[in-house]
């Protein structure tokens, strides 16, 4: 095993031991060599594709969950809108019964992604995943994205 499949490999377990939690791993330092072997996971050459090839079109040009990421970087950054994205919300403060500030839409995806509900409907969770859902080797890529703060 390479290097890179190697560091690939232990933020996948990361993400994947941290998820049911809620929770992703903490933005590291980049990887001496993305995807690509260049360098970083980019969300342009490395993860938009896997987005526009799985999520469209409902985030793709639809809006749906309030976001397009398949074609908009910047919505990958900003905050979950949709209070139906379970696990992308932190905890309620008993005082006020408001939500802590949600995740980016960009971990939310991959949170959504590992625990199998998107695309919604395609039964992901099942293994094997149907050709229409994010495949592991996609979902790796995704994670290590995630990871390393999401770069553009």
């Amino acid at each position: 095993m390479s290097t890179q499949q190697t560091k690939i490999a232990i933020l996948t377990f990361l993400a994947a031991a941290t998820a049911p939690l809620g929770c992703l791993p903490a933005s590291t330092s980049p990887m001496d060599a993305g995807m690509d072997g260049g360098g970083l996971v980019t969300y342009t050459h490395d993860v938009q594709p896997i987005f526009q090839a799985r999520c469209s079109p409902c985030h793709a040009g639809e809006g749906l969950g309030g976001h397009n990421i398949a074609i908009n970087y910047a919505d990958a950054k900003m905050p979950v809108q949709s209070f139906d994205a379970m696990g992308c919300w932190g905890a309620m403060d008993p005082n006020t019964g408001e939500l802590s500030m949600p995740k980016t839409v960009g971990e939310c995806a991959l949170i959504s992604i590992m625990r199998g509900w998107m695309p919604m409907g395609m039964q992901c969770f099942n293994d094997p995943r149907p050709a229409t859902c994010v495949q592991l080797n996609e979902q790796d890529v995704i994670a290590a994205w995630v990871a390393m703060g999401m770069p553009q």
